[in-house]
């Protein structure tokens, strides 16, 4: 039989031992499972060990029989000492395997009082609440309990502006309330998603649907028009959910700027605003209404505006981190960033019972568009060569530079090549740049992205229907989940292929252009006034069985506006219940699908007799 050396025997025994004391300190090791049947990534706290490199392991060793020494343990009420001040975070050293959960009151030596936010690579990130500034060495211990804020209770009227910091400034004084930092909901009192939340938007609607109880992130460049951006898709789908479902209750987490918006808005009556300062009370405010919104029975909508104070936090962890030599690989880096961020995402979720929680979160997303010393007019192909472009988009562009075309920003746009300086991952950027929209993108049931060659070109909203999609349902054979209507489903089977074959001008044919842009024009909602499920179906109905070809393609953008306005009202004159009808059961049965076909042929003759 095969004999390992004894020293290299007892070496494996050894970092055995130590893995299995890691994964005995782990917390929150219940798994949650996304409401369409798919394990979501577990947030799993492992000691420095489990993800320490090899370099480190005498180090964690020696730490760990320190504490050992000390007597401490995992139910110890020391969490170690100030080791940093980064900003707003207080940085504390736990000892090993004590790592706080996220919430937990911290009380410093000096009288001070904070809160835990996260924890990372064995170090925990607190905010101070109370009392004098925490400094270097002081020592910290675990408060009475997490962080509880005097919430509205559920029977309370359902709007109102909270200030975060004056909610901050009662917490851990016995003011009592609800806790922020709740446990996610599990697997046992989730149900499949199977309603939808009509946004009125009918790109939203078509391509990238919301179920009650999913999570969606928004992505938008911020060098978009404040008119095609991620704030002002948010506000349409908010006013469509205040004029379509006024049962669900809203939450809003935003900003001073963002509150006096809200109230000028027409959705800001009825919702709740939680205005943050700062990056620590965007984390905290975010909790805070998902667990506002979990009380309060029924099915509630949480926006978080802004998710760039998370990834600032993030970063700012990680260089503290690094200072203080605790090193990980990039892989450990996105497992770890994975678990911060879900902490979030997996407070959506759809309960035994009916009631719900749905997460809007806003991320900005890299633009492809160079700015400062590197925006240019034209740009050369060695510019691309030295940004270190692939090989395929220098090949294009190589081809394009043959046939005498100036790599402008406009060409670049329309082939989907970002401008060399633009930082996006797929230029000069690397994969770094764009690795925390990977890691969001891959825990959310969807993603909307909003595309800046879509806006210059007058798209709205500039919904990239190639980057854009909701996960609810599929791979499942089952239970069915769905976020979007029947009705909608039976209208959009052939949607994204019809946009898909227009995508390539190369391998496009004409007929499947001008399909292409039957279907983009009834998509195209510059008049933010929320759209009825029923006048969506009536105008995809008409796109996507090819009713709209002709008349498309011999009208400009503003009378195919008129058009699809005077062939909705033709449909409802003819038939007053059938889109009211539609829109209340979210059925479209066939004798109804084929009564909207004949009332948009006789629309449509009767138009053509007249332009004839």
């Amino acid at each position: 039989s095969l004999r390992l050396p004894r020293r290299c025997a007892l070496h494996m025994r050894a970092r055995v031992l130590l893995l299995l004391l890691a994964v005995a300190h782990c917390h929150q090791l219940t798994p949650s499972v996304r409401p369409f049947g798919r394990v979501a990534p577990v947030r799993v706290r492992l000691s420095p060990l489990a993800i320490a490199s090899d370099a480190e392991s005498t180090a964690f060793e020696a730490r760990r029989e320190a504490a050992v020494a000390s007597g401490l343990d995992e139910d110890a009420t020391s969490l170690g000492s100030v080791v940093r001040r980064e900003g707003e975070l207080v940085v504390l050293e736990p000892p090993v395997g004590c790592e706080p959960a996220d919430g937990s009151l911290v009380a410093f030596a000096d009288g001070g009082v904070g809160a835990v936010l996260f924890c990372r690579v064995g170090l925990a990130f607190a905010t101070q609440l109370s009392g004098p500034a925490a400094v270097l060495g002081e020592a910290a211990s675990r408060g009475a309990g997490n962080l509880t804020l005097p919430l509205p209770a559920p029977d309370e009227a359902w709007a109102g502006e909270m200030s975060v910091r004056s909610l901050l400034a009662t917490a851990g004084h016995g003011g009592g309330g609800g806790a922020v930092f709740e446990e996610r909901v599990p697997q046992a009192r989730r149900v499949p998603i199977g309603k939808p939340l009509h946004t009125g938007v009918t790109a939203v609607d078509a391509l990238a649907p919301i179920g009650r109880g999913q999570s969606m992130l928004l992505l938008a460049p911020e060098t978009l028009p404040s008119a095609s951006g991620s704030a002002a898709l948010a506000s349409r789908m908010l006013s469509g959910a205040a004029q379509f479902a006024p049962e669900v209750k809203r939450v809003v987490v935003t900003t001073a700027e963002g509150a006096e918006a809200a109230q000028r808005s027409e959705w800001g009556d009825g919702s709740r605003l939680l205005v943050a300062e700062s990056d620590a009370e965007l984390v905290v405010a975010a909790q805070a209404a998902c667990s506002m919104a979990q009380r309060a029975g029924g099915d509630a909508l949480v926006v978080v505006d802004d998710l760039a104070p998370l990834l600032r936090l993030w970063r700012a962890a990680v260089r503290v981190g690094e200072e203080l030599g605790r090193v990980v690989r990039p892989e450990e880096e996105g497992s770890m960033l994975r678990g911060f961020y879900s902490c979030l995402t997996e407070r959506a979720h759809r309960r035994l019972g009916g009631e719900s929680v749905t997460l809007l979160l806003l991320q900005p997303s890299p633009s492809v568009r160079a700015s400062g010393a590197a925006a240019s007019d034209a740009f050369a192909l060695g510019d691309f060569e030295a940004a270190g472009f692939s090989q395929r988009a220098l090949g294009r562009l190589r081809a394009l530079e043959a046939k005498g075309i100036a790599l402008t920003p406009p060409v670049l746009e329309k082939l989907g090549i970002p401008a060399p300086g633009s930082g996006h991952p797929r230029a000069d950027g690397g994969r770094a740049a764009g690795a925390h929209v990977e890691e969001l993108t891959s825990l959310v049931d969807g993603h909307i992205e909003l595309s800046e060659p879509l806006a210059a070109a007058g798209r709205s909203p500039p919904i990239d229907p190639t980057q854009s999609l909701t996960r609810i349902g599929v791979g499942s054979t089952k239970l069915r989940p769905t976020a979007s209507s029947a009705a909608m489903r039976a209208v959009t089977r052939a949607l994204r292929l019809e946009l898909a074959s227009a995508a390539d001008p190369v391998a496009c044919e004409p007929t499947q252009r001008i399909r292409a842009d039957a279907c983009i024009s009834v998509l195209q909602q510059p008049d933010t006034t929320p759209v009825s499920l029923g006048e969506q179906v009536a105008l995809l109905s008409a796109a996507t069985d090819g009713l709209l070809d002709e008349a498309v393609h011999t009208r400009d953008a503003a009378a195919t506006d008129q058009l699809l306005r005077d062939l909705l009202a033709a449909v409802s004159a003819a038939a007053p219940e059938l889109l009211p009808k539609v829109s209340r059961s979210g059925e479209l049965t066939e004798a109804q699908a084929a009564e909207l076909r004949g009332h948009t042929r006789e629309f449509l003759a009767r138009e053509e007799g007249q332009t004839g």
